[in-house]
């Protein structure tokens, strides 16, 4: 991880759970000392999944050097389903974090390039399975 992110120049940073925002700033404002970072929200309320008003309301939006939407509202990135923005900037990323295991759901059928970056606690058995870890444990896995 510490080359993929040295050699990084545009991290895509998908936002998970609303609230979580506070705990992602400190992370992307250090990532943005080595890269452009991009924070993706969802389109539309999904689940308790952060939106752009979530960002406004808790008054961050300032804070974030460019935020996007992935233009679906849909618990994990489904790429057929994003937006053209999103689908570009995905894209054209070097790394991605994916934060939460609904990315984990919509990302894993991809082939992996060490491109994505996935952190996340393993709620289910079959994600559990799939990656090889006993359920509810906490996962930092790069594909």
């Amino acid at each position: 991880f510490a080359d993929r992110l040295s050699r990084a120049r545009d991290i895509l940073f998908l936002a998970d759970n609303a609230g979580e925002v506070f705990f992602d700033l400190p992370l992307v404002e250090y990532l943005g000392g080595f890269a452009s970072v991009t924070y993706a929200v969802k389109g539309a309320p999904v689940q308790n999944d952060t939106t752009v008003e979530d960002l406004s309301i808790a008054g961050v939006d300032g804070r974030l050097e460019r935020v996007i939407t992935t233009g679906a509202a849909t618990p994990g990135v489904v790429l057929t389903l994003a937006s053209d923005e999103f689908r570009r900037q995905f894209a054209a990323a070097d790394l991605i974090l994916a934060k939460g295991m609904g990315h984990y759901e919509g990302l894993s059928d991809m082939p992996g390039d060490g491109r994505v970056l996935h952190c996340m606690m393993a709620k289910c058995r079959p994600v559990a399975d799939s990656i090889g870890v006993p359920l509810y444990s906490y996962v930092a896995i790069l594909r």
